[in-house]
């Protein structure tokens, strides 16, 4: 038990240690360009050059939903993909009729897989969080979960739309023992949440040769960089992503092995090998 328990702490304490590394070295971005996300190059937009931790041997990946039907995950397994995203719900009543076939196809072949959840600000939150926990479960070295959030509605205040976010963030955050990931666009990013979840990591689309740019509090660990690639073994345009980090660091945001259950007695007798508490009992035999 007591392994299991140094175990945990050593991996929250490096994943910890891990993040403030990478956001030291340039992960979050200053905001000094305007590009829109179509394809604007950093001359165009008189962008300062930026340092990141995106380079060539970056971990790539996807991310799937019905738009993508049946996919052959051997094929994509061998073109390089490290990680896969794969829509579980969205709304407090819809299931994505590949979710079951994707999630079990992830981990046959060895792909880290991470499930997400297309949040629909009108709809009601507490049936949005039963809908995901009820049709996810995560295994060890899974990835966190994923709150999609893209869209608002006019009659939802922004005020309203963030308060719900963060209750179905808690809520999963309790439920699984892992902190989700918050997925958005850049334009979105930029208008409705930055500065509003400094606790969360996010993941942000933005399709251009340029990072994603954000509050200089906020903090990102992916990147969609495309919503048109191709890939063999998927007959349809794929997201695809990199994670700014090496597959250590990917590791170490995962979901950690669970603790097995010790009964009472076996921890309290533990308990009293450990050498301060004989030493204790010594003292008060003596008195």
């Amino acid at each position: 038990m007591m392994f299991s328990l140094l175990y945990l702490a050593a991996h929250k304490v490096a994943y910890s240690g891990l993040l403030l590394s990478m956001l030291f070295n340039g992960l979050s971005s200053e905001n000094t360009d305007n590009a829109k996300t179509n394809g604007a190059t950093a001359k165009s937009t008189g962008a300062t050059t930026k340092t990141t931790l995106i380079t060539s041997s970056s971990l790539k990946g996807i991310d799937v939903s019905k738009w993508q039907k049946e996919v052959d995950w051997d094929q994509v397994r061998d073109a390089d993909v490290t990680f896969a995203f794969v829509k579980a719900t969205q709304d407090d009543y819809r299931l994505d009729p590949y979710f079951a076939r994707n999630w079990a196809e992830t981990k046959r072949v060895g792909i880290k897989r991470g499930a997400y959840h297309f949040f629909i600000p009108a709809a009601p939150v507490q049936g949005q969080i039963e809908m995901f926990i009820n049709t996810v479960e995560l295994d060890e070295g899974d990835l966190p979960p994923v709150l999609d959030v893209e869209v608002i509605e006019k009659h939802t205040s922004p005020a309203d739309m963030r308060k719900n976010m963060r209750i179905w963030l808690e809520a999963v955050t309790a439920h699984y023992g892992v902190k989700p990931i918050i997925y958005t666009n850049q334009n979105f990013y930029r208008r409705w949440l930055q500065g509003h979840f400094k606790d969360y990591h996010f993941w942000i689309a933005r399709y251009n040769i340029i990072e994603p740019d954000i509050h200089h509090e906020d903090k990102w660990l992916f990147w969609q960089y495309t919503d048109s690639g191709r890939m063999a073994g998927i007959n349809a345009a794929i997201d695809l992503n990199y994670f700014a980090g090496d597959l250590n660091s990917l590791n170490l945001m995962c979901v950690p092995p669970k603790l097995t259950p010790y009964p009472e007695k076996v921890i309290l007798a533990e308990l009293e090998q450990l050498p301060a508490v004989k030493l204790l009992a010594n003292n008060y035999d003596q008195q």
